[in-house]
């Protein structure tokens, strides 16, 4: 069986055609059926339901990544969960998908309703053993209410024979907050897209990307929020490192609409470079439909200083290790907001492993 989408993380505006960040296609050969997996037990929170299906209205919010990926996993999901929450969680709700030559393929489909002044966190985790290939695809839609507040963290640490894509959508209400955490590390070729509407005033919308690519890896991404209510605001920040023939596309789209007047959206985007053979490219940017409003946005690529390394390993490190604490404290913002200490320590043996053999 094959993957064959056409249009994935189409840039909001195009651009020209030459820099190759309009959008992309997808094929890939899936190494397997998308069997059912076991539904999870889940260790729920008071004040949270979970449900068999999604929530009325699920499939009218639009994501990152576009219909083709949305799609995709409608038409072949094996997995999923599916929340109300009615009051406020303060343990976070937490899933692990393992994949392996025995379930090699994964479509996970999951869905978070966020009644009023509600509260929950979804930590999802993904990681392959064995070095088997595998095929794993997700979507995710949120609806936050009014003064709802919902974290949304997912950890890819899949093996090097993986394929990977992650899409997500949000439509935010008054003076709700979602922040949405994406921790992609692993997998041969990675794609992830979030779109975030702040329907409602005061409504806020927060997404922290850190990825890693060594190899020949490729990381395709796109993040996107549209301003509608007055006084909204969104963060967008991204940090990575390229290593080796790897290589890069970020997307990152601050949209703010007529009537959205006083709202305000950063974003940002850091990338450490340590070889001349990787390729990087960003595309921020800022559409503008309203005149008092606030957009800042900033990209910027760097190596690592000389001098900051030399200091590190006259204390002892070796090179890997000198360079894997600069990865680390570069992705600290993002790795601060996996509420699951145990997981937080996985990320840091995955970077400590990938650095040692790069």
């Amino acid at each position: 069986m094959n993957i064959t989408l056409n249009q994935v993380n189409l840039l909001p505006v195009r651009t020209w055609k030459w820099l190759g960040v309009n959008g992309t296609a997808v094929e890939e050969e899936i190494p397997g059926e998308f069997a059912a997996w076991e539904p999870q037990a889940l260790n729920l929170p008071q004040g949270i339901k979970q449900n068999t299906a999604a929530f009325d209205g699920a499939e009218q919010i639009e994501t990152g990544m576009g219909k083709d990926a949305e799609q995709f996993v409608l038409q072949n999901q094996n997995a999923g969960i599916h929340l109300t929450a009615e009051g406020s969680a303060e343990e976070p709700i937490t899933a692990e998908y393992v994949l392996d030559a025995t379930c090699p393929a994964l479509a996970d489909y999951n869905t978070i309703y966020a009644k009023e002044n509600s509260s929950v966190t979804l930590v999802l985790s993904y990681r392959s053993q064995g070095g088997a290939s595998v095929f794993h695809t997700s979507l995710t839609k949120i609806v936050a209410e009014r003064g709802a507040h919902v974290r949304l963290v997912q950890v890819q640490l899949l093996g090097d024979s993986a394929f990977h894509f992650d899409d997500v959508g949000v439509i935010e209400k008054e003076n709700a907050v979602v922040e949405v955490v994406h921790v992609e590390l692993g997998a041969r070729k990675v794609f992830s897209g979030c779109k975030a509407r702040l329907e409602e005033r005061r409504s806020r919308f927060e997404a922290e990307t850190i990825y890693l690519g060594d190899k020949s890896r490729s990381i395709d991404m796109n993040y996107v929020a549209q301003h509608i209510g007055k006084e909204t605001e969104s963060e967008i920040h991204a940090n990575g490192a390229l290593l080796d023939e790897s290589q890069k596309i970020y997307r990152g789209t601050i949209d703010f609409l007529r009537g959205a007047a006083y709202s305000v959206g950063h974003e940002s985007e850091y990338t450490l470079l340590f070889s001349p053979r990787v390729r990087n490219r960003t595309a921020p940017l800022i559409l503008c439909g309203e005149e008092n409003v606030e957009g800042q946005h900033a990209a910027s690529i760097g190596k690592i200083d000389p001098g900051k390394l030399f200091y590190l390993m006259s204390r002892g490190l070796s090179e890997p290790q000198a360079k894997q604490i600069v990865i680390e404290a570069q992705f600290t913002p993002a790795l601060e907001k996996i509420p699951a200490e145990a997981l937080r320590e996985a990320v840091r043996d995955w970077l400590k492993e990938r650095m040692s053999n790069a």
